[in-house]
């Protein structure tokens, strides 16, 4: 009987001891999960701040996005206005342009149009045939003056028309002084010739000669549209600084100083039409194909429009390139968001 009391009470302990050491063990469980779940709410309200974050500044980016374009659309009518007032333009030339400010509501917009006809279309110096590409070796030749006029030898003008000609045309046979895929491929890295238009100025680091001192020297002179059609230059809007861009249209028998004369005594009002100013002085004795004579005008033909938004605590930037049309109805040609230099 005391050896049955006694076990039962040994089993009794052990099982008090048991008891007791799974009890601890589910307590340490419990506070394991307790402290895991707590760190996963910890992190899920992290990621749903920061998901609201992110949703409230896309919202906001998008919004000062719209208003960008808002302006651009302004910008638009103001292009308008100006070609119907061509006198309004001498406040474009050779200045900041027109410049407008709005206030929003949490920011302002601030926009900027200038006259943006006078420069040197660099896919001119092809043209489109049958879907192809072909370099124009008379819009060569302009390109040619146009870098002698700025400084550079006819041997290195002839070098530079090349190889960005090549750049542009369809195949891949180089041009006389020009530049094709063989070689690009011995560069590092190696790349190809686009063969085809190019879409920003920026790209002519990639073509063989335009060093950065060439680039320099000719970008303030150069566009790029999006067509192979040679720009119109504006008789009303040319700087004296533009001289290079008469010379290359004109070719023989006009000099830079020559063609800086000319800019500079141009009459206070402006020319009434492209004859008036053919017919000053300096381009006497001259026998000027129509070809060239179509190529000055007296209203302008393209606009830069830079508007820049703060809104909020968003930031947008857009550059846009707009063209007139002879209707006098402008549209945008190019659109570009991001930093405006």
């Amino acid at each position: 009987m005391k050896k049955a009391l006694h076990k039962s009470r040994t089993v009794f302990a052990h099982s008090l001891h048991t008891f007791s050491h799974d009890r601890g063990a589910a307590l340490i469980t419990i506070l394991m999960l307790v402290a895991l779940m707590s760190v996963g709410a910890a992190v899920a309200f992290d990621r749903l701040g920061f998901s609201i974050k992110r949703a409230t500044a896309v919202k906001t980016h998008e919004q000062a996005r719209l208003y960008a374009l808002g302006g651009e659309a302004m910008a638009l009518a103001a292009a308008e206005e100006l070609y119907r007032a061509n006198a309004k333009l001498v406040a474009l030339v050779g200045g900041p342009g027109q410049a407008v400010s709005y206030p929003l509501d949490g920011g302002t917009l601030d926009g900027t149009l200038m006259d943006a006809t006078n420069c040197f279309n660099i896919n001119s110096l092809v043209v489109k045939q049958n879907n192809f590409f072909i370099a124009d070796p008379a819009a060569m030749q302009r390109f040619v003056r146009l870098t002698m006029a700025v400084g550079f030898s006819e041997f290195e003008g002839e070098k530079l028309a090349g190889s960005l000609a090549d750049w542009l045309d369809s195949d891949s046979r180089p041009l006389p002084s020009g530049a094709e895929d063989y070689d690009y491929a011995n560069l590092s890295p190696a790349y190809r010739a686009a063969n085809t238009l190019v879409a920003d100025l920026s790209e002519l680091r990639l073509v063989r000669g335009f060093t950065p001192a060439v680039r320099a020297a000719l970008e303030p002179h150069l566009c790029v549209r999006p067509n192979t059609d040679p720009v119109k230059l504006n008789a009303n809007t040319l700087r004296v600084f533009d001289a290079p861009l008469l010379v290359a249209l004109v070719g023989k028998g006009l000099d830079p100083q020559a063609a800086q004369r000319v800019l500079a005594e141009r009459p206070a009002a402006g020319y009434a039409d492209n004859a008036a100013f053919w017919r000053h002085r300096a381009f006497e004795g001259m026998t000027l194909d129509q070809s060239v004579r179509s190529r000055i005008s007296v209203k302008p033909q393209a606009f830069d429009a830079r508007i820049s938004v703060e809104y909020h605590d968003a930031t947008v930037e857009l550059s846009s390139t707009l063209a007139v049309g002879d209707d006098g109805k402008a549209h945008v040609i190019a659109r570009k968001f991001g930093v405006i230099y």
